[in-house]
């Protein structure tokens, strides 16, 4: 009997890797490892909707266990992968139980970085499950604190405003999403939370939590009901590093997401990979989705390499941000109505390399469709046309 394919996650890019290798036609064995009990599912709607109430498990997950059971898909919950032998092709779970692959997908994500000290009043926000035991916590007048200024802080902390919280925002750093944005959008953000009522702080330093308050280095005492700590991801790479496979920041890849075993691949937030010669991984949706059907595709043999044009979105409040590519040092700034702004990223011979749109709802989201086409059409644009709002993007793909 052949051996399987085995898939190690089963969060988005395992999910979506898995329905891909059905749709492509592979009919051999195919088992799904998960450590959740939840099927695949996608986790942008933690934060949002799955927060406020308004969506469930169901709406953001890949598919139901009708379907998976239909497309023989064995998914393998609550017990976990313990060893990895590349060497012989096989892995164990945590009862004991060895299984052996024709080929193998690491899709293991990662785990909210924690602080130190584990209190009862401070919650992380990385699964389905956290956001259950989070929304249950997040009542009217409820007095939270958030720490950290990235994207899973400020939208935790936009869903608890409109839940009713009041909520301070502690953020280390001289901006915020200071890693990932620059610093236009970082004010306009700053701007909105403060306008919804949030108490955003700025280059603070976290003392220690306790259970009515959090201390600040500087003395400060912030009495609170709540914590919520969202200073980034630990991607989930021990089962890799302990094998024998190369692993930096994550677990590193060549452009087919091969790792160094030649039969194992790997994809999504756990996935080291190479972009623009530099070693990154990108925690993002459009990541997840892209890699884990690319990964699919060469494990049914067809070596296609990974080329996707980094982006993503946020939801903050009425407004959306939307961002492909990358940013370089020559930037061209377009006004968009209500306050919205289209930032455009040119090298230097003015091709687009990146885009950045800030505006009301998802206002921005079709001029930053746009702007992906644009960059692949690597074609020289006219910056006072770009800064121009009454020139259409439209126009300028059409040459």
């Amino acid at each position: 009997m052949n051996a399987p394919l085995i898939i190690v996650g089963a969060g988005h890019a395992g999910g979506r890797a898995a329905l891909t290798l059905r749709d492509e036609g592979y009919s051999g064995r195919l088992i799904l490892i998960g450590d959740e009990a939840h099927l695949p599912y996608e986790r942008p709607p933690l934060s949002k909707g799955l927060l406020q109430g308004s969506t469930d498990l169901a709406q953001c997950s890949l598919c139901d266990s009708q379907q998976l059971a239909a497309l023989e898909v064995e998914h393998i919950a609550a017990n976990p992968v313990s060893r990895l032998e590349p060497q012989h092709h096989r892995l164990q779970l945590a009862d004991g139980q060895w299984l052996s692959y024709a080929g193998l997908l690491l899709a293991t994500g990662g785990r909210a970085r924690r602080l130190p000290q584990e209190q009862a009043n401070v919650f992380y926000l990385r699964t389905h499950d956290d956001a259950l035991v989070l929304r249950n916590e997040l009542k009217p007048g409820a007095r939270l604190v958030v720490v950290g200024g990235g994207f899973i802080g400020l939208e935790v902390a936009a869903t608890a405003r409109g839940l009713g919280c009041e909520v301070t925002l502690l953020e280390a750093g001289p901006r915020l999403a200071g890693r990932v944005l620059p610093p236009v959008i970082s004010d306009a953000l700053l701007a909105l939370h403060r306008e919804q009522g949030v108490d955003v702080r700025l280059n603070v330093a976290l003392e220690c939590i306790h259970a009515d308050a959090v201390q600040l280095v500087d003395g400060q005492r912030l009495p609170c009901d709540l914590v919520v700590v969202g200073i980034g991801m630990q991607p989930n790479i021990e089962l890799a590093a302990a094998a024998g496979l190369d692993v930096g920041q994550g677990i590193r890849v060549d452009a087919q997401l091969r790792t160094s075993a030649a039969d194992i691949y790997a994809a999504g937030d756990v996935c080291e990979f190479r972009l623009a010669g530099l070693y990154q991984r990108q925690e993002t949706w459009r990541n997840a989705e892209a890699q884990g059907r690319l990964a699919a595709l060469n494990l049914l043999g067809q070596a296609l390499a990974f080329e996707m044009i980094p982006g993503f979105w946020s939801d903050q409040y009425a407004w959306g941000l939307h961002t492909v590519g990358v940013m370089t040092a020559l930037m061209v700034r377009r006004e968009l109505p209500d306050g919205g702004l289209l930032l455009f990223y040119l090298d230097d011979h003015h091709r687009l390399q990146g885009a950045c749109g800030w505006a009301m709802g998802h206002r921005a989201a079709k001029d930053i469709k746009l702007c992906e086409h644009l960059i692949t059409a690597h074609i020289p644009l006219n910056p006072a046309s770009l800064a121009d709002p009454e020139v259409s993007l439209k126009l300028l793909l059409r040459g």
